[in-house]
């Protein structure tokens, strides 16, 4: 009772510590997924990315962008730490949240009541797909050079309202200027994350039956599960840190760019090539914009196009869904084979005849 009084008297008088306070005495049903704890961890990452990119904003230089990370990395006390921090913090960051994606496609967790929470985490994919682009090219390497100089010069051919909005977007070719503005969009993309995953969160949550019978509470039961999973996730960034801090970055941007190279294909961060490999199946970057659009816009309608009701996922279900796990890795492969082969072609074809027809399809013969 004490314990009780003494965290009502802190809520009232501290913000936000209402919501702490409520955790604490929460309660649940035993035997809860280890995947639970995915949210939890993505705020972390995050909090890591927002800490490490305000340490390197001080001493970033987006007209000598290359040059002044590279600064960072040599000439900074512990800078090369920090720097390691944010890259690693991204990789970790998209990896926990595909396998949240597919960990709900997998038990269909976006049907309703909690379609609204599926729908927040593919918006949270959409916000950190640019985000994680606009850090690409704010590195000033050879690859992030080409990327967005391929995007302005498409940008700069539109008309109308969307050659307006991409004109305040990039504000011109390709120059400290305009990698100034990406970094303020960049910033302010990494903030909208945050609020993005809380909203997700409290929505999953909010959608949750409420369990029967005897429940757990959070204080120490699930908190050990918290505390476990965040050990297991620093394990895994130490050994990133030590043993592979540029793994899976993009060997172009470890080059500086240069106006009289230009490079064959563009060598994109790990996180962006499943997105990159079903976007250059389409011709021109407007197809390219077009087809990340589609992708995302196919998830974002998953809940309607899912005709099971509330019928569990069946075997094929599964096995189907699994293929699509391994379809999405081999996109991201899929840039080490050329264009015309037919294998980019083809797992594109899989990704959207996947959702479009097998999904309506396949669930509908379970429910019946």
């Amino acid at each position: 009772m004490q314990t009780e009084a003494k965290q009502g008297w802190l809520a009232s008088r501290m913000p936000g510590m209402s919501c702490l306070c409520a955790m604490l005495r929460e309660r649940r049903a035993p035997g809860a997924s280890w995947l639970a704890v995915l949210p939890a961890l993505l705020g972390v990452l995050l909090a890591v990315l927002l800490a490490s990119g305000a340490v390197l904003s001080v001493y970033y230089n987006p007209r000598q962008a290359y040059a002044s990370l590279q600064g960072i990395a040599h000439e900074v006390r512990g800078g090369w730490l920090v720097l390691s921090y944010h890259q690693i913090g991204a990789s970790l960051a998209f990896a926990l949240l595909y396998l949240k994606l597919f960990h709900t496609v997998l038990v269909r967790g976006y049907r309703a009541p909690a379609e609204f929470g599926w729908m927040l985490w593919v918006k949270l994919l959409a916000v950190l797909l640019l985000t994680g682009w606009l850090g690409f090219v704010l590195d000033g390497g050879a690859g992030g050079y080409w990327s967005l100089f391929n995007a302005t010069g498409a940008a700069m051919t539109l008309s109308g309202f969307p050659g307006a909005v991409a004109m305040w977007f990039f504000g011109g070719p390709v120059g400290g200027a305009t990698l100034a503005r990406l970094l303020v969009f960049h910033v302010l993309l990494a903030f909208c994350a945050v609020g993005i995953i809380l909203m997700a969160r409290a929505a999953t949550r909010r959608a949750q039956a409420v369990p029967q019978g005897r429940l757990v509470a959070f204080w120490p039961v699930y908190a050990a599960q918290y505390f476990a999973a965040l050990s297991v996730l620093a394990l895994v960034f130490a050994v990133l840190l030590g043993f592979a801090p540029h793994w899976g970055l993009g060997a172009q941007n470890a080059i500086p760019a240069s106006t009289m190279v230009v490079p064959v294909s563009i060598s994109y961060p790990w996180y962006l090539t499943p997105v990159a490999g079903l976007a250059g199946v389409f011709s021109g970057v407007a197809g390219h914009i077009w087809a990340v659009i589609a992708a995302v816009a196919v998830l974002y309608a998953l809940p309607w196009l899912d005709r099971s009701g509330g019928a569990p996922p069946g075997r094929f279900y599964m096995v189907l869904t699994w293929l699509l796990g391994l379809d999405v890795l081999a996109l991201g492969l899929v840039t080490a084979f050329p264009m015309g082969s037919g294998l980019p072609e083809l797992l594109t074809f899989w990704f959207f005849f996947h959702f479009l027809v097998l999904t309506p399809l396949v669930t509908m013969m379970e429910a019946a």
